[in-house]
């Protein structure tokens, strides 16, 4: 990585700053940050590390922040737990993206899980996870049953289907469907994973926020359910994104929401989970219980997106306003820009 103040350096600036992120050109929301810590750019991406108040540590890639080590939880527990406790037995689990180490932690916590793969394009934000993020990753990266990958999450997957390799789930912890990150959303992409998990696993991704990006949202059910039998959102609020956050299961067998709060409670402490902040038989349940906005969403009449059809992404996923230049700085005489 290169630019920018680092940790142990001189940091840019001491006025508390308001950093704003939208959702919409209407509607967003913002975070106070004390301190810039660091500031660079990788082969791929923007990355800035941020200290806040609120959250502590505060992860930003290409000005949209992705993870804190004071809400981390919210996200990685809920798309972890739910599929694998799901799971009668799960022993090998792939993860493609989730650089800062956060969803493989969650994953090593399973007493049943013997193998992690993770598989990660920018090698420079898993050196930085490393060296900044021990908050969010818990030291997965040492655990002798991880086993990292720097390189193209679309071919590995493509490849070890294709070399007949199974996994008892595969979490999806992508960028939003633009630009290279499109054919990682695609039917064919979905059929190459539903190849490695079988009839018995589950396939684990977002499926972004139902509020504000509806069309996206229905989209990306309707690529799921082109290969699967079971497809079932859970939703959860994510603090740092500011607003209800969806996830997605789906099996050909399995159904999470068949199981009771008795039956995944027995199975945390059979798996001997701890350290849990969200996550719990009751939140489980809780979490598949779909408003009707939602349920109305899934039935849309969107139609599924095949690799050879990616620019069906970019109408959906455009931007129309951008506040990514927008610092409020307190006390001065008008926002930067």
């Amino acid at each position: 990585m290169t630019g920018g103040p680092q940790p142990g350096q001189p940091k840019r600036g001491k006025d508390e700053q308001f950093l704003i992120e939208s959702l919409t050109p209407n509607f967003g929301h913002f975070i106070r940050v004390s301190e810039l810590l660091y500031e660079g750019q990788t082969e791929f991406q923007k990355i800035e590390l941020f200290d806040s108040p609120q959250f502590g540590k505060a992860l930003r890639l290409d000005n949209v922040f992705q993870t804190s080590a004071g809400d981390e939880y919210f996200y990685h527990e809920m798309m972890v737990h739910p599929a694998l406790i799901t799971h009668p037995n799960p022993e090998r689990v792939l993860i493609i993206g989730a650089g800062d180490g956060g969803m493989a932690e969650e994953a090593l916590k399973h007493n049943t899980v013997r193998e992690v793969v993770m598989v990660e394009i920018d090698g420079q934000v898993v050196d930085f996870s490393k060296k900044y993020l021990g908050d969010i990753h818990r030291g997965a990266f040492d655990d002798p049953r991880m086993q990292l990958v720097i390189g193209d999450g679309y071919q590995w997957v493509m490849e070890a289907a294709e070399r007949g390799e199974h996994f008892d789930a595969v979490i999806l912890d992508l960028t939003d469907p633009i630009g290279p990150s499109r054919p990682l959303y695609t039917v064919e992409y979905y059929a190459a994973i539903a190849r490695l998990i079988g009839h018995t696993g589950i396939h684990v991704q977002h499926l972004e926020n139902p509020v504000t990006r509806k069309e996206l949202f229905a989209q990306l059910v309707a690529n799921v359910r082109a290969v699967y039998h079971h497809v079932h959102p859970l939703l959860q609020y994510v603090p740092l994104y500011g607003t209800l956050w969806s996830f997605c299961n789906a099996s050909q067998t399995l159904d999470p929401r068949g199981m009771s709060p008795v039956q995944v409670e027995s199975r945390i402490r059979a798996r001997g989970l701890t350290d849990l902040q969200v996550y719990n038989g009751d939140t489980h349940r809780a979490a598949y219980a779909l408003p009707n906005f939602v349920r109305t969403l899934m039935d849309s009449d969107a139609q599924p997106i095949h690799l050879n059809q990616i620019e069906r992404f970019d109408a959906i996923t455009a931007v129309s306003e951008s506040t990514d230049h927008l610092r409020i700085i307190v006390g001065g005489d008008s926002p930067q820009r």
